[in-house]
């Protein structure tokens, strides 16, 4: 194996560039198809197509490592990405962007599974819990960004692809410098119901991610743009929601090594529970920002915990495996993130988006109590 310094500052730049490229498109795409009047569904099925791309870049990427090395395929999942942002905001066409986006999906999947098992090799027993908080954090901090250019929609469709798109293509070249050849390959996918049950806390973890960042990034603007919210307005709800996205990450470190990784993934499903239950009973204004900034930091930790649970029952050559199997279970949750919550609200209200989210995080919050038993 080569060196090159320490990989973890680009393993983290790796990170907040492929979440940039998803904070963007997934709110600016619904907001825009809203105000074309295309029926909820439609909308969610556009948000999850690209959530099927990642669902199949995840068992992909250990063949990309093994063929052409872990740098070469963090560097090509991003220029991808990039590219594929800005021929999306070039043509609204709904035929054309599921085409497109199936393919950013796919790219960033090979970008995000790369750096987890980067972030993995470099970390240690006294490392990973703050380790684990910086990757999180990289995450978030890239989803607080992204709605922002909810923003930039008064001066065209095109404008927040376009400038997102080449910020990941212009970066692509600095990840790959800072990354060092790992050599070694990864083992290849088998799954068998004793490695599944291993790692079943984690998957249903990363199942719970990718449903929840898929459904509210996609249709909370829906949501708001329907209760008579403004697109500025629209905005800064989506930036609560992100904010709070990033706010528990930098302290899953910190409370991980003082009560355990278990026990912090319980107290974010109960967080999510009661966070997204209390919706259902608030009056609808901008206080509700403060909402989705508990029901954000419920999402925004799931993603590094599953991550970091894996490390604690898998060994260093497992890593590879557990980590595409959970990328997998990402894209699968994020496939029907958009959609299911979607038609419910088209048939429903736009509130019924929430009682579909409380009662996950509660049937969830049971499973991996009773899953996790006196170890949690």
């Amino acid at each position: 194996m080569k060196q090159v310094g320490n990989p973890l500052p680009a393993v983290l730049l790796a990170t907040f560039i492929s979440g940039f490229g998803f904070s963007v498109v997934v709110p600016v795409s619904s907001v825009v198809l809203e105000e074309m009047h295309v029926a909820t569904p439609i909308i969610g099925l556009v948000a999850t197509i690209m959530f099927a791309g990642f669902a199949v870049g995840g068992p992909l990427s250990g063949r990309c490592i093994k063929l052409y090395g872990i740098r070469r395929t963090v560097a090509a999942g991003l220029v991808v990405s990039g590219l594929m942002l800005v021929l999306i905001g070039l043509k609204v066409w709904l035929p054309l962007w599921f085409v497109l986006r199936f393919i950013l999906g796919t790219a960033a999947a090979t970008a995000f599974t790369s750096a987890e098992i980067l972030i993995n090799r470099v970390s240690t027993d006294a490392n990973r819990g703050r380790n684990l908080g910086l990757y999180g954090f990289a995450f978030s901090l890239s989803m607080m960004i992204g709605p922002f250019a909810l923003w930039l929609l008064r001066f065209g469709v095109w404008l927040p692809f376009l400038l997102a798109g080449l910020f990941c293509v212009a970066m692509a070249p600095v990840v790959y410098a800072a990354i060092p050849e790992y050599k070694e390959e990864p083992e290849t996918i088998k799954i068998d119901f004793h490695f599944v049950r291993r790692i079943r806390v984690s998957m249903v973890a990363m199942l719970m991610a990718g449903f929840m960042e898929g459904a509210l990034i996609a249709l909370i603007p829906i949501y708001a743009l329907r209760e008579g919210f403004t697109e500025p307005q629209t905005g800064l709800l989506l930036s609560a929601f992100m904010i709070g996205h990033g706010s528990f990450p930098p302290l899953i470190g910190i409370l991980g090594d003082r009560i355990g990784l278990r026990r912090v993934l319980l107290i974010t499903y109960a967080l999510g529970a009661v966070s997204f239950s209390s919706m259902l009973f608030m009056p609808v204004n901008m206080g509700i920002a403060l909402v989705f900034a508990c029901g954000g930091a419920a999402v925004g930790a799931l993603y590094p915990l599953a991550v970091g649970l894996l490390a604690g029952v898998l060994s260093f050559d497992e890593l590879p495996r557990g980590n595409a199997l959970t990328t997998f279970c990402y894209g699968m949750g994020s496939i029907t993130g958009p959609f299911i919550p979607a038609v419910i609200m088209h048939v429903s209200m736009p509130g019924s988006l929430f009682i579909v989210v409380a009662a996950l995080y509660g049937a969830v919050f049971a499973f991996t109590r009773r899953s996790l038993g006196r170890k949690a």
